[in-house]
């Protein structure tokens, strides 16, 4: 699967530029800004979505393909561990993905924004948990097929290959990490902007 946070960190098209400004990280956000990156934010979750999901049908794919040519059980155990774990993270996408409401939208565009950054920073902030996770059990037993397969099991290639997908997986976590830290100062900037807007009146 491809890294979740990608889409947060990689293009000034996605959701990074949504979270970095010139203005102060705790200013409020002015009305017409709300509803300029609400905008935003939902073209960014659509085009994550549509890579995972993308994605997704890839690991099914090669693991499919994995599970039928190789003879060692440990190998096609894994194999399918994987691909039920890839669509156990595209079924939890699907479901908590903050999704558009025209309606919510056009009656309160700060509290419809607020609501969708809250919702994707609790799901960035336990990434670990439903996208992460459902992974390991699939991904420890093919590996340690391959490693039996081949040979391999106390070797340093081994351990390298182990080592590597721990490095995969913790920087994907504390990407995801960031970007929930990066969501919950957006939502205190709106929060901020709906106190000072009450003060006012």
């Amino acid at each position: 699967m491809t890294d979740f946070s990608d889409d947060s960190f990689s293009d000034d098209g996605g959701l990074h530029a949504l979270w970095q400004g010139s203005e102060p990280i705790l200013a409020p956000l002015p009305l017409d800004e709300i509803k300029r990156q609400a905008g935003r934010f939902g073209d960014a979750i659509r085009r994550r979505n549509r890579r995972e999901y993308v994605a997704t049908a890839l690991v099914v794919a090669v693991f499919a393909f994995y599970a039928a040519i190789f003879a060692e059980p440990l190998v096609k155990l894994g194999s399918l561990l994987i691909i039920a774990g890839a669509l156990v993270v595209a079924w939890q996408l699907a479901r908590r993905t903050s999704r558009a409401d025209p309606d919510a939208e056009a009656q309160d565009i700060s509290g419809y924004y607020r609501a969708r950054l809250v919702r994707e920073e609790h799901m960035l902030a336990r990434v670990g948990r439903w996208y992460l996770a459902p992974f390991v059990p699939g991904l420890l037993l093919f590996l340690l097929g391959q490693a039996k397969a081949s040979g391999m099991g106390g070797s340093l290639v081994f351990l390298l290959v182990v080592a590597f997908q721990l490095l995969v997986f913790g920087s994907i976590w504390i990407l995801n990490r960031r970007a929930a830290a990066m969501l919950r100062a957006r939502i205190a900037r709106i929060d901020r902007a709906g106190t000072l807007q009450g003060d006012s009146q």
